[in-house]
C-alpha cells in the first residue's frame, strides 16, 4: 500500500481547522502556513502516515505559478511519476496530501504556494500576510484555509469527492492523463483512423477549470450516464474531434455539457449503450447526440 495520512486523523483536523471561522486553530495554522519549517511539523504532529510504499516525487523545483496552474507538459511529467499509481489511491485525499508534504519536505515546492489566489492574483505569502493583518477579517481567514486544504489534498467536506479531482495540483495532473491515456487506448483499439490525437484530447480536458470540473461531476456521480467507461471515453473522443474541426461549437461550453449528458441519459432509459460496439457508439453520438445538443 501506497504511504497515505492517516484517514481518520487528518479528517479529525480538516473538521476541526473548518469548525469556526477565524478561530485560533485557523490563524496558528495560517501562520505556520507562512514557513516549510513550521508548516511540516504541525501537520506531521497531528496526522501519522500509513503504509509501506513510497510514492516517487517530481523531481523538479516548481514555482508557485507552475504549481498552481501547470502547463500541458508539466501535467504530462506529473502523471509520468505516478503513472503506476492505482485509481483507487490517486482518488484519495489522504494520498495526494502526503505527496504534497513530501514535495515541501523535498524543497520542491513550498507550503505558502497552496494557499495562492488562481490567476494573476497575489502570490500565496501576501494572501496570508493579508488575512492574519488586521484588516483581514474571519471570511478571509476561512478563505485562506479553505484553499491551503483544498490545493494540499483536496477538501471533501467542504467540495465533495470532485475535490481530489479539481483543486489538488497533484490530483488533477493525474486524472487529467489518466483519461486522456483512456481514450487514446480506446481509439487505438478501434483502429477507426481517428483525427483526435492525444494532445488533441488535454486540450479538451484543458478548456478551463469549469469544463473539467462539469466533466469531472459527470463520471464520478454514482448515477450519471458517464460512470460507463465505455460511454464516457467515447463522448470525450467525440468532443475532442469536435475541438479539432470547430472550436466554436456549443457543444464544448460546460452548461451544454450538461445538457449532452442529459441527452444520453434520456437514451439510456430505452437502450443500453454500455454494450454497443465502440463504433456503434460513436456513430449514435456524432450523429444523434451531438447533433441535438449544438
Amino acid at each position: 500500500m501506497y504511504k497515505r495520512l492517516n484517514d481518520a486523523q487528518y479528517t479529525g483536523l480538516r473538521k476541526a481547522l473548518l469548525k469556526q471561522k477565524g478561530s485560533d486553530l485557523q490563524r496558528e495554522f495560517l501562520q505556520v502556513a507562512r514557513s516549510d519549517g513550521q508548516f511540516l511539523p504541525f501537520v506531521r504532529r497531528q496526522v501519522e502516515t500509513k503504509g509501506e510504499k513510497e510514492a516517487s516525487i517530481f523531481d523538479e523545483r516548481l514555482t508557485e505559478h507552475q504549481y498552481k496552474e501547470p502547463t500541458k507538459d508539466t501535467e504530462q511529467r506529473m502523471y509520468k511519476v505516478w503513472k503506476d499509481v492505482p485509481p483507487e489511491t490517486a482518488c484519495r485525499v489522504t494520498f495526494w496530501g502526503e505527496v504534497t508534504l513530501r514535495h515541501i519536505e523535498n524543497g520542491l515546492i513550498q507550503s505558502t504556494y497552496l494557499a495562492a489566489n488562481g490567476g494573476a492574483l497575489s502570490g500565496g505569502l501576501e494572501r496570508i500576510d493579508r488575512a492574519l493583518s488586521s484588516s483581514g477579517n474571519e471570511k478571509d481567514i476561512d478563505s485562506c484555509v479553505r484553499a491551503i486544504l483544498r490545493r494540499m489534498s483536496g477538501l471533501p467536506e467542504a467540495r465533495g469527492n470532485i475535490s481530489v479531482y479539481v483543486n489538488c495540483p497533484f490530483g488533477c495532473a493525474w486524472w487529467r492523463e489518466r483519461l486522456a491515456e483512456e481514450v487514446c487506448a480506446l481509439i487505438d483499439k478501434s483502429s477507426s483512423g481517428s483525427k483526435a490525437s492525444r494532445d488533441g484530447i488535454l486540450n479538451l480536458l484543458r478548456q478551463g477549470q469549469e469544463y473539467w470540473e462539469t466533466l469531472v461531476r459527470l463520471v464520478i456521480s454514482r448515477n450519471s450516464v458517464l460512470g460507463d467507461r465505455n460511454v464516457r471515453d467515447v463522448l470525450i473522443w467525440s468532443l475532442a474531434e469536435t475541438l479539432e474541426s470547430d472550436k466554436e461549437n456549443s457543444v464544448l461550453k460546460s452548461q451544454n455539457l450538461k445538457s449532452l449528458c442529459r441527452l444520453l441519459g434520456v437514451r439510456c432509459a430505452w437502450q443500453e449503450l454500455g454494450i454497443l460496439e465502440t463504433f456503434e457508439l460513436k456513430t449514435l453520438i456524432d450523429n444523434e447526440i451531438l447533433s441535438m445538443a449544438s
